[in-house]
Formats: structure tokens, C-alpha cells, sequence
């Protein structure tokens, strides 16, 4: 699995930050969705989501959107979407501000740096086995496809695809 790196002085329209390690269970949802959205040529960058390196991350672009396992109190596998600004966001919830400071406390620093981008979405599954050396749950496996679907099509809303040129007679 490849995980992109921003460059120094490049500005995103916008970037796809998956949140997570491998080995820990649920917490791999964010770089088995990064996987699957390289596999449809949308590029996403894993990162394992303390506060620093999001903010970091989303310096340099206009719309982010973040993946990461969630913990709600909703059963395990429910998809969630939440957006910055709307009723409901709940950055706390995501499995990288359980584990330390991570996206509560980017978005909390963002603001008070005004360094926030345009537009923030948090996407994520609903964990429920976080155990080191254990594979993603039954649940989170199988709602697996429907949040790369999810993902893939927010992307796509922002970043659309270039259209062919006309060719001329």
C-alpha cells in the first residue's frame, strides 16, 4: 500500500486523509479505504491522525475530507458522514482523538489558527474491536464497500473528472 506525501509549496483542491494502522483491529478503516480508492485512481493520504500531522496535511488544500474509524455508541459497521459547521460533527469521535491529540484537536487548533480549510468531511465506520494484532471486524468488513462508495463520490463532487476535448473536423 503506497501513502502519498504533500510537497513543500503545493496547494490541493483537495485531499483524502485515512486515519489509522493496520494492525489494530477496526482502526484499519482508514488505510483499507485508502487502498481501495487507489485501486479507482483517487488519491488518499494515510496517515496515522495525531493533530499535528492532519494540520499538516490539510495546510495546503481547499476541501478534506477524513477517514477514520469512528467510536459513536452506534452498532459496529455504521457508516457516518459529518461535516464541519453542520449539526452533529462530532470530531471527538473519531478513533484518532481517542488515541491522543488527533482530529478534535486539529480542528479545535485549525480554528483558533484560522487555518481551517473551506470545507472539512469526516467519514467513517463505527469500530468496536480495537485490539492490537486482530484484523477489522465482520462488520466493518462488510460496510467496507459502502464507505469507499461514500468517499469516492464526495471526491468526485469536488474534484470532477476532466472532460475529453472536441476534437475538431
Amino acid at each position: 500500500m503506497r501513502a502519498s506525501r504533500a510537497r513543500a509549496g503545493r496547494t490541493y483542491h483537495a485531499r483524502i486523509l485515512c486515519c489509522g494502522r493496520m494492525d489494530w483491529g477496526d482502526d484499519a478503516v482508514g488505510p483499507l479505504c485508502a487502498a481501495a480508492l487507489e485501486e479507482r485512481r483517487i488519491p488518499a493520504v494515510i496517515l496515522a491522525g495525531n493533530a499535528s500531522e492532519l494540520l499538516e496535511a490539510w495546510r495546503e488544500a481547499r476541501h478534506v475530507i477524513v477517514v477514520d474509524a469512528l467510536v459513536t455508541g452506534a452498532p459496529p459497521g455504521t457508516l457516518h458522514r459529518m461535516a464541519l459547521g453542520e449539526p452533529g460533527f462530532r470530531p471527538e469521535a473519531a478513533r484518532s482523538s481517542l488515541r491522543g491529540p488527533g482530529l478534535a484537536q486539529a480542528v479545535r487548533l485549525g480554528a483558533s489558527l484560522h487555518c481551517l480549510p473551506e470545507s472539512l468531511v469526516l467519514f467513517g465506520l463505527e469500530g468496536g474491536d480495537f485490539e492490537w494484532a486482530s484484523t477489522p471486524s465482520a462488520q466493518v468488513a462488510a460496510a467496507m464497500p459502502a464507505l469507499v462508495e461514500a468517499v469516492a463520490r464526495h471526491w468526485q463532487a469536488l474534484v470532477p473528472s476532466p472532460r475529453p476535448h472536441a476534437r475538431r473536423a
